[in-house]
């Protein structure tokens, strides 16, 4: 695994300039919320998806300092360490990666924006959820959603994206994954019979390198997956943050009277 590339893809940063403005609920809250809310939640994914980076690239230091011992299991258990964390945060990618579809998709108004109901309907999230919210859109002929939808679908079944899923469920029902050279797993017991082995029971195991290969291509997949699904809900013009102070008054006053009207 060359790690000098993972460390020089830095397109991902681009999603860090998304966080919404003040003046952004100007240009949308009235009209397009859903733009602010998924923008909002695109930043989740960007911090996540650089934390997964760093604990991959933390697999590819030579020197661990202090964190272990000066030998080759010692060596190898903090390697394999950063790795699981880095599968555990990759795969957290994608489900909020849905919350972003699932923000852009929701029925919206100004005022569940103004009362940062949104926040509460992301607990509502989940995979068949969001896809019957997506068929609903479809319904009634919404060619975004439909586009959305296709975009999430060949993402899930993306055959190097279920590896890396594999691995994440494995990690989330057994707490463990077996690396090669990184203590015993046993398969059969010692003696056959008739030549044939006794199988007992065991875990699959994984080289270092398989799981840096399978995470490299997440990283790099999940990238354009996510580019693809920015396309289609972000606005083109959204960089552009220049609005009327006048405007920028209004929605101020009106965001206070909607959330003090009951006090």
């Amino acid at each position: 695994m060359d790690y000098i590339l993972l460390a020089q893809d830095n397109n991902f940063q681009e999603w860090g300039k998304l966080e919404p403005h003040v003046t952004d609920y100007v240009k949308y809250g009235k009209k397009d919320p859903f733009v602010i809310a998924a923008a909002h939640k695109t930043i989740d994914v960007y911090f996540a998806f650089a934390n997964a980076r760093q604990s991959f690239m933390s697999a590819g230091y030579n020197n661990y300092g202090d964190l272990c011992s000066d030998d080759k299991i010692s060596k190898l258990y903090i390697k394999t360490h950063f790795l699981i964390h880095a599968i555990t945060e990759y795969a957290i990618c994608l489900d909020l990666s849905w919350q972003v579809i699932w923000a852009y998709i929701q029925p919206t108004s100004f005022e569940y924006l103004s009362k940062n109901k949104y926040k509460k309907m992301e607990r509502e999230c989940e995979r068949d959820n969001l896809l019957a919210q997506l068929n609903c859109a479809i319904a009634q002929k919404n060619l975004k959603a439909k586009r959305i939808k296709n975009i999430m679908t060949n993402f899930d079944n993306d055959a190097d994206i279920k590896k890396l899923r594999t691995l994440y469920n494995s990690l989330k029902h057994r707490g463990t994954i077996h690396f090669v050279d990184l203590g015993t797993n046993i398969k059969t017991m010692p003696l056959k019979i008739q030549n044939k082995s006794i199988s007992i029971l065991t875990r699959e195991e994984y080289t270092v390198n398989e799981v840096e290969n399978i995470l490299f291509i997440y990283h790099k997949k999940f990238q354009l997956y996510f580019n693809s699904l920015l396309t289609k809900i972000i606005p083109n013009n959204y960089m552009d943050k220049e609005v009327p102070f006048r405007d920028f008054l209004d929605i101020t006053l009106k965001m206070h009277a909607i959330q003090n009207i009951d006090k």
